[in-house]
């Protein structure tokens, strides 16, 4: 049942009783009301205001001024008046600081009941009168600095190597596109009729030969314990209890009893490489749920033959009153032996908190690289990394024969719950100059997406292997032709929404 419209107001404004607001996934009319108090959409305008920006010149002789041929579309701002309110105050409190920590964030997808499209929007405003009762009428004000309207997601169709597709929209689309890979490849390319493409990789001349720059010597699901004996070597600490297998990881059964003086302790679990490495690469998902929890610490070890650490990574929460997660390198054995990098998670230390990701280790020559990222919808997020090298040459070089992994916690805490979802090791080779790198093997997932500019091997940012010719296109108004390169490679899908002024 819709009421009257204020025929005066600039914009489209709905006055739709049932309209709700939805944010970042959120419906705000349904989060922040219960039988104590409520929030209420009752008026939204903006949606369909269009100001365009006009450049224009002055011309000697004229009159007026000459308009460019180039004519771009202004930022939108949309308005929503809604009513909050609650039984006490302390309630009504609670009910306006949830409704500010649900709008936070930037570009994220603001829609509404009454209309299948979505925009992309800030929060600039949360404007409240002064706060004389517990029932108030407040307007949310949010700047769209990308002004177009979006359509439902709409699968793209590959058939083979090709898909054809027809947009409806007023504007151009931009896809994202996912393909997986079904053969080695040294690229991988997609374009359309216009002569515009996305690229990774370079194609291989017929003189040239494809390589593989790392050969895996390692890939294990943590679904059996068979291959890992016991490990020997801890830094820092005791090795006490044992390590189960769910079926899907590995986890600590017990902890063993605390043992004088007190040091970080737990079970651990050792398996040699099929042959010593030199430049290497080693990529570890584990999950460290701590929230609510006490100590745990996540460690994989590299070791020489004589079970001496060449490096060892670990994530760990090491406060026992306190909910954060920090993540550690330490390289040598010897005098040398010291931390190059202890980090937390980007711009808040809790960001990491029950940490569901991955740490890396790689090296080549004596240049080391150390990474951590929290993986969500599987994208690596809140990465911190480094690279380093030895300021004194000839040390942290010896070559890799054995992994460990390692779960501790500090004596007499409870410990956070803890997994080693998957291990891999690969061996770095060196390039010929006539040898073009494989940059892609079976399994593996290539997204492009160019509605974020992001270019993604397995959730893991790929933008250094970007063509430099290749562009974020989009989908023009009406057919768009895609082809696939190489034939044959991918299994490829994709989505987009339709763009509206």
């Amino acid at each position: 049942m819709y009421g009257f419209v204020n025929l005066t107001e600039r914009g489209t404004q709905s006055t739709s009783l049932s309209i709700q607001t939805l944010f970042n996934g959120i419906n705000l009319d349904l989060e922040i009301s219960d039988e104590e108090g409520s929030f209420t959409t009752l008026t939204v305008s903006g949606r369909a205001n269009l100001s365009n920006r006009i450049n224009t010149f002055e011309v000697p002789g004229m009159n007026g001024l000459m308009e460019s041929n180039e004519q771009n579309t202004s930022e939108r701002e949309i308005t929503v008046k809604y009513k909050i309110s609650d039984k006490t105050n302390v309630g009504f409190r609670r009910r306006t600081t949830l409704l500010n920590s649900l709008l936070e964030g930037s570009k994220k997808v603001l829609s509404f009941t009454d209309e299948e499209a979505i925009y992309y929007a800030t929060l600039s405003e949360n404007e409240l009168p002064e706060e004389s009762s517990n029932n108030l009428v407040g307007t949310l004000t949010f700047l769209c600095s990308d002004p177009n309207k979006y359509g439902p997601e709409t699968p793209i169709i590959f058939s083979g190597d090709s898909a054809v597709v027809d947009t409806l929209g007023s504007a151009e689309s931009e896809p994202i596109f996912e393909m997986e890979v079904l053969a080695p490849i040294t690229f991988a390319m997609i374009q359309n009729q216009f002569d515009e493409y996305m690229m990774i990789g370079r194609p291989t001349p017929v003189e040239s030969t494809p390589k593989e720059e790392y050969t895996l010597l390692l890939s294990d699901a943590m679904n059996t314990l068979t291959g890992w004996a016991a490990a020997t070597t801890v830094t820092e600490g005791y090795i006490r209890g044992e390590i189960e297998t769910d079926g899907a990881s590995f986890r600590p059964r017990s902890f063993g009893i605390a043992v004088a003086p007190e040091k970080w302790q737990g079970p651990g679990l050792v398996k040699s490489l099929p042959e010593e490495v030199q430049d290497f690469e080693m990529d570890c998902v584990i999950g460290n749920h701590n929230v609510g929890w006490g100590t745990g610490m996540i460690e994989v070890y590299l070791l020489d033959t004589l079970d001496r650490q060449v490096a060892r990574i670990h994530m760990s929460d090491s406060w026992p009153g306190s909910d954060r997660i920090d993540g550690r390198v330490q390289l040598g054995y010897d005098q040398y032996q010291r931390f190059p990098y202890i980090t937390s998670a980007p711009n808040n230390i809790k960001n990491w908190n029950n940490f569901y990701g991955l740490m890396k280790l790689q090296r080549r020559g004596n240049r080391w690289w150390f990474y951590f990222a929290k993986i969500v919808d599987g994208k690596r997020v809140y990465v911190q990394h480094k690279h380093y090298i030895p300021p004194v040459g000839g040390i942290f070089e010896d070559k890799i024969a054995k992994v460990q992994v390692i779960f501790r916690k500090w004596p007499n805490t409870e410990a956070t719950r803890m997994n080693i979802y998957n291990l891999k090791f690969w061996r770095i080779n060196s390039l010929a100059e006539d040898e073009v790198p494989i940059i892609a093997n079976p399994g593996d997932i290539i997204t492009f997406d160019h509605k974020n500019e992001e270019i993604l091997i397995n959730g893991e940012d790929a933008k250094n292997l970007k063509d430099f010719g290749a562009s974020y296109f989009t989908l023009k108004k009406g057919e768009n032709q895609l082809i696939l390169h190489p034939s044959d490679s991918f299994s490829a899908s994709g989505y987009y929404r339709d763009s509206y002024k």
